[in-house]
């Protein structure tokens, strides 16, 4: 009897460590994802004034008036933590809180590599695919280890658990509000270089959450 107890104590063990290893590795994809998507943000995104999520409010805060794109992101997501709790719950929102803090903290932290990165901008296309591929893969590192960067991330969560959608549809949905926005201020032409950045990150990430080899 002592000796099954004492394996029984000791395959718990075992089991409690992987749990812990498992959670290691999710938080290490987690965070790796938030950088994807923050240096995605500061050499592709905001150079081409591409909008969409709390991002691309960033983006038009910083065309129109020079505000700092890091401080209106974490206003924005400050914000949409509140809607989270209404909507989503206190549990799902304390995996919400971490990356909604993280995120615009890592695009401080990212905002000189466009300095040591130079991308010309002269065939904008290529760079737009370029930081929507880039973009997706990092969100998809995010949602499959269960974190969310917070802001329109939050209102995707809503969308796709209320309408039935998956994420990548969420975004587009969601963001669709963003982009007419983003006509104001920057013009038309930019929001089509939007809707493609839009149509692949939601791709992207889909792919991602799904798993690339299939």
């Amino acid at each position: 009897g002592g000796n099954k107890m004492f394996l029984h104590k000791r395959e718990e063990n075992i089991l409690e460590k992987i749990k812990s290893q498992h959670k290691l590795v999710k938080f290490f994809q987690f965070f790796i994802g938030v950088f994807i998507v923050a240096s995605a943000f500061n050499l592709f995104i905001l150079p081409c004034n591409l909008v969409y999520g709390v991002s691309g409010i960033g983006v038009i805060f910083k065309k129109l008036w020079g505000t700092n794109p890091s401080i209106v992101i974490l206003i924005g997501n400050t914000i949409l933590l509140l809607v989270s709790l209404v909507f989503l719950g206190s549990e799902k929102t304390k995996h919400t809180i971490l990356g909604s803090m993280l995120y615009p903290i890592m695009v401080q932290l990212t905002a000189w590599l466009p300095n040591v990165i130079e991308i010309s901008l002269n065939d904008q296309l290529v760079v737009v695919l370029f930081g929507a591929v880039i973009s997706g893969f990092g969100y998809g590192l995010i949602f499959k280890s269960g974190y969310t960067t917070g802001g329109t991330d939050i209102l995707n969560e809503i969308v796709s658990k209320y309408g039935k959608v998956s994420i990548g549809n969420a975004m587009l949905i969601v963001d669709g509000f963003i982009l007419v926005l983003g006509a104001f201020a920057f013009g038309f032409t930019k929001i089509m270089y939007s809707i493609i950045t839009l149509y692949l990150i939601s791709l992207m990430t889909d792919k991602v959450m799904i798993g690339i080899s299939s």
